[in-house]
Order: structure tokens, then C-alpha cells, then sequence
């Protein structure tokens, strides 16, 4: 009897380390396309979004977690929110973050996360985030030209101060995101 529950035990921890984390294609297929015909307005809190599971976020998007082995997911939440494919050489996927605490710190951030077609990373940028922390509220959007340019509008109240500019980006034929200098 305790080889069977054994045997059991053995047999039901491998098929649940066997199942294997959601594909770069399905992942692209469970979102929509963003249409890029002359520009995108980007903002945090809006649109469809599609929950990722713990796996997914490790296995696509390591690399917006914050650094350190310890709670990396929690109290965080990450969503697919939309995609742009028609580039030759990369993908754009729109990823939001959700971060809420107990206390009166609650932030959404989006991410465009650029990717070779195969779902490798390549670089990224957040480029919205809506939210509050203490004092100070955060109201950051961005555009999205067909020419890969990125104009972010940043615009942040502390201490009932309003603080606001404008950044620049290019996205390079590779797929970074390139600082660029005002038009």
C-alpha cells in the first residue's frame, strides 16, 4: 500500500512539473492587434486585458520584475493588453502591471515590451503609468507613430505641485528603444 501511494504521489508531481508554460504563439493569439495606421494613445487602465499566469510572466517577461529572488509577484498582477506584429524584425506587446498594498500605494504601469518574432526579449519601456503613493499622483501616457516614434507625456503632482514634460523615443530597427532628442 505504500508503494501505490507512493508511486501516486511520484506519478502526480510529474505530470504537474510536465505542464509546460503557454507558448509565445498562443500567447500572441490571446490578445488583440493593435492597428498602427497613424498613431496609438497609450494609457494605463484601459483597454482589454488578459490575466498572465505566474509561468508566463517568468518564463516571457523576467525582466520586468523587480530585482532580488523574494516576493517578486506579490502583490502584483500582470496583464496582456494588446500587440503590434506587422514590424519585419520584432514584436511590440503592450504589458500592464498592477500593483496594489495595503496602504494607500496603488500603480498601474504599462510596458511595451519589444520581442524577435520567436518571443525573445529584446527591450522595454514604460511607457504609462497611472497612480497614486502618498502624496504624489502619477498621470504618465504615451503615443505610438507608425513610425515607431514614441512621445510620453509626463505629468506628476507632489505636494500639490504639478510637474509635467514631454520625453522622446525612437524605436530602432532592432528593437530598442532610443532616447531621442525633441523633435
Amino acid at each position: 500500500m505504500k508503494h501505490l501511494i507512493l508511486f501516486c504521489f511520484t506519478f502526480s508531481f510529474l505530470i504537474a512539473k510536465s505542464q509546460d508554460s503557454t507558448t509565445y504563439t498562443n500567447l500572441l493569439q490571446s490578445v488583440p492587434e493593435l492597428w498602427l495606421a497613424d498613431s496609438v494613445q497609450i494609457n494605463a487602465g484601459k483597454g482589454e486585458m488578459k490575466l498572465l499566469d505566474t509561468n508566463s510572466v517568468k518564463k516571457w517577461f523576467s525582466r520586468l520584475l523587480p530585482p532580488g529572488s523574494n516576493n517578486r509577484l506579490k502583490n502584483r498582477s500582470y496583464y496582456l493588453t494588446g500587440k503590434i506584429t506587422t514590424h519585419t524584425n520584432f514584436d511590440l506587446l503592450l504589458v500592464q502591471e498592477q500593483k496594489q498594498r495595503d496602504d494607500t500605494t496603488s500603480v498601474q504601469v504599462v510596458y511595451l515590451v519589444s520581442t524577435k518574432k520567436d518571443g525573445t526579449y529584446i527591450s522595454s519601456l514604460e511607457v504609462a503609468v497611472t497612480g497614486t503613493r502618498k502624496r504624489s499622483f502619477y498621470n504618465i501616457s504615451s503615443w505610438l507613430y507608425k513610425d515607431y516614434q514614441i512621445v510620453q507625456d509626463n505629468q506628476i503632482i507632489v505636494n500639490e505641485k504639478s510637474y509635467g514634460d514631454m520625453s522622446y523615443y525612437k524605436i530602432n530597427g532592432g528593437g530598442r528603444f532610443i532616447l531621442s532628442s525633441n523633435y
